[in-house]
């Protein structure tokens, strides 16, 4: 019996590689993403801890002025840097939702070569076993021809 030969097996393997590829991409976005949120959340735990000093300075100084200057232009820096960096967290919202896109197209795509391959397989060993079967059936009835003709 000659063994099961896909003429596409090339074609699954590439598409195959570009799943894992993408698989890398999407993974390596998801890193960026993790990243950017917790720079975010670090900026907005700095900006509390502001407030919280700015009001410990008030109620415990009486020229408090300048410190709380100090806290209220780098809490209007932190707000503009928080923008910056929900900004950048957009993009990088964007930048996964790519990658997935990509990602479940490769996987389609390798799924698809897949079940041609599947389907071609099992119509290959239904062939296969339908001759058999006719070669014994042939035998069978050269078998009891011989019988028949002693």
């Amino acid at each position: 019996m000659k063994k099961f030969k896909f003429s596409l097996d090339k074609v699954l393997l590439q598409r195959e590689i570009q799943v894992d590829l993408a698989q890398k991409e999407f993974a390596e976005a998801g890193r960026i993403f993790d990243q950017e949120e917790k720079k975010l959340e670090e900026m907005k735990s700095q900006k509390e801890a502001a407030f919280l000093q700015r009001q410990e300075i008030v109620q415990g100084s009486t020229s408090w002025t300048s410190s709380v200057e100090q806290i209220n232009n780098f809490l209007q820096g932190q707000d503009l840097r928080i923008k910056k960096q929900n900004e950048r967290l957009l993009e990088a919202i964007k930048v996964v939702e790519s990658r997935r896109e990509i990602l479940q197209q490769a996987q389609t795509e390798a799924k698809m070569i897949e079940r041609l391959r599947e389907n071609k397989k099992r119509a290959y060993f239904k062939e296969v076993s339908l001759k058999e079967q006719q070669e014994i059936d042939e035998l069978t009835v050269i078998r009891f021809g011989r019988v028949d003709n002693k």
